[in-house]
């Protein structure tokens, strides 16, 4: 049995990451579902590519838990909004979620500014992750503005989602 190098509440707090990670890769399958049905088949992929990401990034924390010497506890993970009225709505949850995400990890970086220099570091990999697809669905959210909610102008920003 190897040693547990972390503190129960930073074990914790990754622990809650990992569940916030899953339920993004849950969130962005819905997300992806949702698009296929309504006709994005460019955004369908995007976003199930977006649910590989977040489903990685889980699994990258399990490994470091488990390399500190803690099992990872499997966190309850919500039912995501599976139902949308536009295209735009399907951005703003995703950029919504991005910015929950990030703060989760700015909130633990500062527990280990404290306490874990060792967690610090590799929280710090995915601090730079989440301020990337903070700015990327930020972005989008600004070229939203002004649009209606016809099809066509939901299909013009699919190609700008897409191409990144």
């Amino acid at each position: 049995m190897k040693q547990k190098i972390l503190s129960s509440k930073i074990e914790q707090k990754l622990n809650d990451l990992i569940g916030q990670e899953l339920y993004a890769m849950y969130a962005y399958k819905a997300m992806a579902n949702w698009c296929q049905n309504e006709g994005f088949l460019r955004a369908h992929p995007f976003f199930i590519e977006e649910s590989s990401d977040e489903k990685s990034h889980a699994e990258i924390l399990e490994q470091y838990l488990l390399d500190m010497g803690c099992v990872p506890s499997l966190e309850k993970i919500d039912k995501p909004q599976s139902s949308f009225k536009t295209l735009y709505d399907v951005v703003y949850e995703a950029y919504d979620m991005e910015v929950a995400l990030g703060e989760k990890y700015a909130e633990i970086a500062l527990e280990c500014v404290k306490e874990d220099a060792l967690t610090l570091t590799k929280i710090q990999e995915f601090i730079k992750i989440q301020t990337e697809s903070i700015g990327f669905f930020g972005d989008i959210c600004s070229a939203i503005k002004g649009l209606s909610n016809s099809k066509f102008e939901q299909l013009m920003l699919e190609k700008i989602l897409v191409k990144g």
